[in-house]
């Protein structure tokens, strides 16, 4: 038998986690977007709290 034919149980179960792992992060995303959003833009504004008055000049 040649190596790969040797790894190839293992190549098939890294990819179903790392497509299984996907499927869940798409799924969390897909439900928690708004507040995914809404927590990024908040650390956004704390961390650069003169960031709107300088758009606003634009």
């Amino acid at each position: 038998m040649k190596a790969s034919e040797k790894l190839l149980p293992a190549r098939i179960l890294i990819w179903s986690l790392v497509i299984g792992m996907l499927v869940v992060g798409y799924t969390v995303y897909a439900q928690y977007a708004d507040e995914i959003g809404q927590e990024v833009t908040n650390t956004i504004v704390e961390a650069l709290p003169d960031f709107d008055n300088a758009v606003a000049k634009l």
